[in-house]
This record gives C-alpha cells, structure tokens and sequence, in this order.
C-alpha cells in the first residue's frame, strides 16, 4: 500500500511544475511553468492527477484566453516557514477578456469568481482577486478551472496584471489595492477628460428645447453623450459599475446604435446636406455589423483574423462615409470650414487606433496610449465643433434680429394701414378688432366711405403666413383704396384683377350699407356674415386671385334698427382648444350678437391658432 502512495505522489512531483517560494512576509509571484489543459474534467482538481502529458506554459505570459469553453491550469508551490496563525492569501491575476473560475487547492475549493457553470453574463472584466488559503501544508498544488468566451473590444492585459501572487492575507489585500489603484492612475486623465464633456453633452442635448430651429445641436450632443460611454466602457467600465464582459459588449452595440444615427443627424443638419443612400447604408451595415459582433459571441463562434478586420473596417467606414457623402460631396454649405473639416478628420483618423487591440495584436500599454489618443482627438473635436456652433449661433441670431427688425416694420405699417377708419356717425357704430397671430398676419379689413353716401365694411383672409401674406395683404388693401365703386360684386371683381397671378389666394366678405338701413353684400370663400344672431345666407363665390373671370353674387337685406352685422374670419370659427375640439360655427352663431371685442377675446381664449379678425356694424337709429 505504502508502494502505491508513494508511486503516486512520485507521479504527481513528475508531472506538477513546483514554484519554490521563498518568503511570505511579501507577496510572491507564482511565475514560472505551469500546467494547461484544454476541457473540463473535476478528476483534474486533485492533488494526485498526473498532468506530465499537459502542455507546458509560461506564466504570466501564458494566461492568454484560449477561446470558448473551459480549461485547466495547474501548479505546484513550496511554502516556506510561516508564522501560526498568520492567514495566508492567494491573489489570481487576470486570464482574458471574458472569465469566469474555480479555484483549487490541493484538492479542495478554495473560491470562485463569476460564475463558470452559468450563462455569458457570469464571466466577468478581467481584474485580479484574493482568496484565503489553509496554511497547514508547505507543499500545494493550485488548480484552476477556467471557462472564457471570444469578447471583443477589451485589450489584453500586462503581463503584470496577469500575474498570481500568494502570501500574507495583509499583504496580498495591499497588493489588489495596488493593481485597482495603479489602473485609476493609468486611465485618470482620460477619465477626467471624458467626464468633463458630460456637462456640455447634456446641455447640447437639451438645448433645442429653448432654442428652434438648431437640430445639429441635438444631434451633436446624442453623439457626444453616446461617444463618452463608449470611452469609459473602453477605458475603466467599473466607474459605471459594469463587471460583466457581455454587458460591456452589449451596452458598447446600444451606444453605436446611437451614435451612428446622431453622426448621420449631425452631418446632415451641420453641412446642410440631404440623406444619401450611402450615408444610410453606411450607418446601418456598420449597425449590424456590432450587432452580428454579439451573436456571434453568445453563439460561440470563434471568428478569423480576416473576417474580424472586416467587420471592423466596415464599422469604422462609417463615419467616413457619412462626412464624405453629407460634408463634402453633397453639402449644400459651399462655404467650406477648414478647421472643422480637419477636425472630423483627425478625428475619423483616430477610431482606426483601435484596429490593432482590438485584434488582439497589442498590449494593455499600446491599447491605454492609443485609446488616450482617441479622447484627446474626441476633446478637441468637441472645442472646434463648439467654435464652429458658436460662430454659426452668432450669424443666426444675428439674422434673426434683422429679420425681427423688418417683421416689426411690416407689422406697424399694417397697424396704419388697417386703423385708418372713417370718421364716426350718429347712424352706424362700427367696431373693429385684429389679433394676429404672429408678428404680421394675413388678415385685413377696411371700412371705406362712398361718393353716394353709403360705407363698405370688408373683412379678407389671405392664404399663408408672414411677410409673403403681409404682402398680399398691402397689396389688397391698396387696390381697396383706389376702387370707386360702391357695389360689393364690382369691389371683389377689383380686388380679383389686382391679385391674379400675385402667388396666392384671398376670401373676402364685403358689405355695403345705407344711412336707411339697406344692405347689400357678396361673398369670395369667406365664412358668412351674421345678422342679429343669424347666419346670412350668402353665395358663396370663387376665393379672389383664382380666376380671372369669376362673378359674384349679390344678396341683399335690410338691418332694423338697433340691429348688428357681424363680420369674422376663419381664425374665430377654427381656435381650437387643448383638447383639439373647434369653437366652430354653433358657438361664433351664439356669440355674433356681442361686441366685436367680446368675440375676438372669447376666441382668443378659447386657443387662438390663426389670425383672428371681427368687424361688428350696428344701426344706432
């Protein structure tokens, strides 16, 4: 018996590779051979196994990801003299870019990290972790059963990171402070460069809110707000607390797919360029290509160098074929901006930094310095994005003030235009009231005195808004000054003659009225008039400027005294409330028989969302 346990123990002294450790007052590293095993097998966890037939690898170089699936890491240590009582600790370095562990010693599970038996989302960041040990024995044997999966944009670790270490429990808890801490050191400025761009991100966002008309601030701040994630999950996930790889993998694709769609948004609104076919293709191949990436990864492919570089050239392809489509080729901006068009370059220039760690092809140093270089591009993108923004915010505000100027003046030459009324008599009191909707409306009405002794009341409406309207409007009321005729028909006939061909179209009421009470009226498209809370019943005509032959029809009535005629627009009858209900024809009816200022307010109440003018004639005698 006592033959066979010691053929045994010679097997397992043949086969372990031993690190002799001299002291534990400091940490040791356990760097030397080691045993590697691809497969999963609980046998290989004793002591006893012989792993002679394993494959050779020097750690810490050695603790590379081998793919998916599980493996097997295997060492044998010699502990010198240590104090009693004193704990002893066990510190495993990182293995690869998505892991997961059990670890063994001599036999027994000393700890766990991640969850190896579990989904994806139980393998963890790469970052060392400190386990107690039993310090009974002198001799050990560390197993460690491995399981990783192929995760993307992670660079590979140090070796020094990838180090174990054993020793004193003090000691080795200084040692994981050290590595967390040394980590924040390497990663500081970068972290505090991204974090400084957070403010401006949110307040680019949200600052359409109050300012119209200016999407590509919006745009650019989705962007930035989205581009700066990306760099903390590049750079030191933790700061978010993100431990697991796939979660990083993930929120990585959720981030493009916002940053892809915000860059075409910003092209587009800051060159003034329509959408492109490239451009959209672009931004959608490069889309499911981070999304494929994922599947791919949860799938368990393992891809090839070659397909990997493509499907990161066609991601990084994308921003450069959405600037060359939407900033240079077609860009509706002839005035070319050199600083920000070197701007975006450089920075396109720095996403294709990335190509090598990302391939796994460099080290955790060239992977911090280039990644350094991609947020100090990103800062200085952001300051030339903000001059360009900035000097445009200024030529815009500056238009707007002189458009604003000019709006002013159209307004107040249409007050003068529309409040010169004729002097007042005994027999009519007539009361007009204008509310337009913005600076200068489309709306008019004069109230003109004839040669024979009546006076004509009109009310118009002109089709569109602003100065175009404002316009049509001046011209209107110009050629209502120079008719002579007194006959509503003749005055609209006039009025058609002069806005044939001015661009747009007029309704118009007209209505003549006699120191007898007598009146005659016509109709061009305009809502009717109404009498003493009724509507009239009027023909109604062909709007003015349509046709150059049109007629219009005449109806007549007579107003007893102390009876009123109510001229409105549509801007009464279509205020519309918060619950999208119209005031609509029932309630103008009800409320005719008012004062021209009652009903102009009770509409404006009611939600005013066009120009709204009333002309009330009442007969005094």
């Amino acid at each position: 018996m006592r033959a066979i346990l010691l053929l045994t123990f010679t097997a397992a002294i043949a086969g372990a590779q031993t690190i002799e450790v001299k002291s534990l007052f400091q940490t040791a590293p356990l760097a030397g051979v080691w045993k590697h095993q691809l497969g999963d097998d609980p046998r290989w966890a004793d002591p006893a196994f012989d792993d002679s037939a394993w494959a050779n690898v020097q750690m810490p170089e050695g603790a590379v990801q081998p793919g998916n699936g599980f493996s097997w890491y295997r060492v044998r240590v010699h502990l010198p003299e240590h104090p009693p009582g004193e704990p002893l600790a066990l510190m495993i370095g990182a293995f690869g870019n998505g892991q997961a562990y059990e670890l063994f010693w001599n036999g027994q599970r000393a700890g766990v990290v991640g969850a190896p038996d579990g989904s994806l989302w139980g393998l963890l960041l790469p970052a060392p972790k400190a386990f107690d040990v039993p310090a009974a024995a002198r001799d050990a044997v560390i197993a460690i059963r491995l399981r990783t999966a192929n995760m993307a944009y992670v660079y590979r670790l140090d070796p020094a990171h990838r180090t174990s270490w054993i020793g004193l429990r003090q000691p080795i808890g200084l040692s994981v402070e050290a590595w967390q801490s040394e980590r924040q050191q390497r990663v500081l400025l970068q972290l505090a460069i991204a974090a400084s761009l957070l403010m401006p991100a949110v307040f680019l966002l949200v600052l359409p809110l109050w300012r119209r008309g200016a999407p590509e601030y919006f745009w650019f701040g989705l962007w930035l707000l989205s581009t700066i994630v990306i760099r903390f999950l590049n750079v030191y996930p933790e700061v978010i607390h993100l431990r697991t790889s796939l979660g990083t993998c993930w929120i990585q694709v959720l981030c493009n797919a916002v940053a892809f769609p915000a860059w075409l948004g910003l092209m587009s609104t800051l060159f003034r360029s329509r959408l492109t076919w490239p451009a959209l293709l672009a931004t959608a191949g490069g889309g499911l290509t981070l999304f494929g990436s994922i599947v791919f990864i949860i799938m368990g492919v393992r891809l090839s160098l070659t397909t990997a570089f493509v499907m990161l050239l066609v991601v990084s392809s994308c921003p450069f074929i959405s600037y060359y489509e939407l900033g240079w080729r077609t860009s509706g901006l002839r005035e070319r901006v050199g600083a920000i068009h070197l701007a975006i370059l450089v920075y396109l220039a720095s996403l294709f930094a990335n190509f090598g760690p990302i391939l796994g092809r460099s080290d955790e140093a060239a992977g911090t310095q280039l990644n350094f270089i991609r947020t100090v591009t990103l800062l200085l993108f952001t300051f030339a994005m903000a001059i360009l923004m900035n000097q445009r915010s200024v030529r815009l505000m500056g238009e707007r003030r002189r458009l604003s100027r000019e709006m002013e003046s159209a307004a107040e030459i249409q007050s003068l235009l529309l409040t010169s009324l004729p002097a007042a008599g005994s027999l009519y009191k007539v009361e007009p009231v204008y509310l337009p909707a913005t600076e200068v409306g489309g709306d008019f009405y004069q109230i003109l005195d004839r040669t024979d002794g009546s006076r004509v009341a009109l009310v118009g409406d002109v089709s569109g808004k602003g100065l175009k309207a404002a316009m049509l409007v001046s011209v209107a009321i110009g050629a209502l000054r120079r008719e002579k005729s007194s006959s509503p028909a003749a005055i609209l006939a006039g009025l058609n003659e002069a806005l044939v061909g001015q661009g747009g179209f007029v309704t118009c009421c007209c209505v003549r009225y006699t120191p007898g009470g007598e009146m005659t009226m016509a109709s061009a498209g305009h809502p009717a008039p109404y009498c003493d809370g009724r509507e009239v019943e009027v023909a109604a005509g062909l709007p003015l400027g349509v046709a150059v032959e049109a007629e219009w029809e005449e109806t007549r009535l007579v107003l007893p005294p102390g009876g009123q005629l109510t001229l409105v627009s549509d801007g009464v009858v279509e205020a519309e409330n918060a619950g999208r209900e119209l005031f609509g024809f029932d309630r103008t009816r009800e409320i005719s028989g008012k004062s021209a200022a009652e009903i102009a307010e009770t509409a404006r109440a009611w939600g005013q969302n066009d120009d709204i003018t009333v002309v009330t004639v009442r007969r005094m005698v």
